[in-house]
């Protein structure tokens, strides 16, 4: 995996390497996260390349290049029954964990939810920490918007919530697995994608925030 992500000075290497100490003591998340196999952090963001051709304000929006290596997993959206509960299930007990240890997920949808095979046994693994934030490190935390529009708590997707003015908390995300569970449900059977004629919650990705929290609100009221 590489992307890049806005530089904040702490990347996703750094958030796995608390997630691993937490793995350690805590049966609920060891082997429910990534395995890093190997990571590197470009050491110039894209403001150095900005000040050099002289963009005012070069920090702003500035980006790092990370490049993760992690051990190859397989998307829930391809589990269905029993096991599709069960890893979903899992996941959850590993984001509560980590939670309480003071990692904050914060972008809960069915891409961060995989599994791979274990002795035989389906392990769910809560994937992509790159907007998580941790309880005791001062920084972009709390209150600033983020996650996977669809997905996000009702709370979030008002005025108020995209301007920050709703600090993110742990029912949040905890509604983003609800969210994320039904979207399976209605848009996959037995693992294969349904045709696009039978996929009306798909409308929800092409919105923005504000008219996406009315449609999920609807939803709600008046389901399929």
């Amino acid at each position: 995996m590489e992307w890049w992500p806005r530089y904040f000075g702490r990347g996703e290497s750094e958030i796995l390497k608390k997630v691993e100490e937490i793995a350690k003591r805590h049966a609920t998340v060891q082997d429910h996260v990534p395995e890093l196999l190997w990571h590197h952090t470009f050491t110039n963001p894209t403001s150095a390349v900005r000040e050099a051709l002289g963009v005012p304000e070069p920090s702003i929006g500035s980006r790092s290049l990370y490049i993760l290596v992690f051990r190859k997993l397989y998307p829930i959206t391809k589990l269905y029954g029993r096991d599709l509960f069960d890893v979903w299930r899992r996941c959850i007990l590993c984001h509560l964990t980590l939670w309480k240890e003071g990692v904050y997920h914060r972008d809960i949808s069915p891409g961060n939810l995989m599994w791979y095979r274990k002795n035989g046994r389906l392990i769910g693994v809560l994937n992509d920490h790159d907007l998580s934030s941790l309880a005791n490190v001062v920084g972009p935390q709390g209150n600033e918007c983020t996650g996977t529009v669809p997905f996000m708590a009702l709370e979030l997707l008002t005025k108020d919530g995209q301007q920050g003015k709703v600090k993110h908390l742990y029912r949040h995300d905890l509604e983003s697995f609800m969210w994320g569970f039904a979207r399976i449900r209605l848009r996959y059977r037995q693992g294969v994608l349904l045709p696009r004629r039978l996929r009306p919650l798909d409308e929800w990705a092409t919105l923005d925030a504000i008219a996406c929290g009315k449609k999920k609100s609807v939803f709600l009221v008046n389901p399929l």
